[in-house]
C-alpha cells in the first residue's frame, strides 16, 4: 500500500475518496490498496441474501463496504483521520458546532441530528445530511468517523459515478 502515491485524501460526496470511486470492484480496489487488514461479512436482514463485506485498512483509518446486492461494487467509505479532506478543511475533530459552521458556509443545511448514546458509549451522536448521502459520526462531541455513499437519483436507483 503506497499512500504517498494515491490521490484518496479528499472526500467527494456522491464520487468517493480522491481517485477511490464508487462503483469500483474488490478487485480493482485491491490493485489499488493491496489486501484489506481485515474483512468482515455480515448482513442487515435476517437472511443470507444481502450480505455486506467490509474491508478495513487500519494506517488508512479507512473502511469500505461492498454490497452483494450491487454487485460486490465499493458502496460505502468511512474515514477516521484528519488525514482526510472534504472541500477545504479537515472534519475529523471538530465539534458539532464548528462541523455545523463549516457546512452552512458550503450552503448545506439539511443536517438532522440524532443521540445514538448506549451504556457502552454515552456521547456517540449522529450528524447527516440526506443531499450529501453523508454521517458524521461524533464521541464526546469531537468528529470522530466520516462515513459517505453514493448520491441517488430516486429512491431507488443509484446514481453511480463515472468510472475510467
Amino acid at each position: 500500500m503506497k499512500k504517498d502515491k494515491l490521490n484518496i485524501n479528499s472526500i467527494i460526496e456522491g464520487e468517493g475518496l480522491g481517485e477511490l470511486k464508487f462503483g469500483l470492484t474488490r478487485e480493482v480496489v485491491s490493485s489499488i490498496l493491496g489486501e484489506p487488514d481485515e474483512k468482515e461479512e455480515y448482513s442487515y436482514s435476517d437472511t443470507e441474501e444481502n450480505l455486506t463485506e467490509n474491508w478495513h485498512y487500519d494506517e488508512l483509518e479507512l473502511s469500505l463496504a461492498f454490497d452483494q446486492e450491487d454487485d460486490w461494487r465499493l458502496g460505502t467509505i468511512a474515514v477516521a483521520s484528519a488525514d482526510y479532506k472534504f472541500h477545504d478543511f479537515n472534519p475529523i475533530g471538530l465539534s458539532k458546532e464548528e462541523l455545523k459552521a463549516k457546512l452552512k458556509e458550503k450552503g448545506i443545511e439539511d443536517l438532522v441530528f440524532e443521540d445514538c448514546s448506549t451504556i457502552e458509549n454515552l456521547s456517540h451522536e449522529l450528524l447527516s445530511s440526506d443531499s450529501l448521502s453523508m454521517n458524521f459520526w461524533f464521541d464526546e462531541d469531537s468528529l470522530s468517523e466520516v462515513q459517505w455513499a453514493p448520491l441517488f437519483e430516486d429512491e431507488e436507483t443509484i446514481k453511480w459515478p463515472e468510472l475510467k
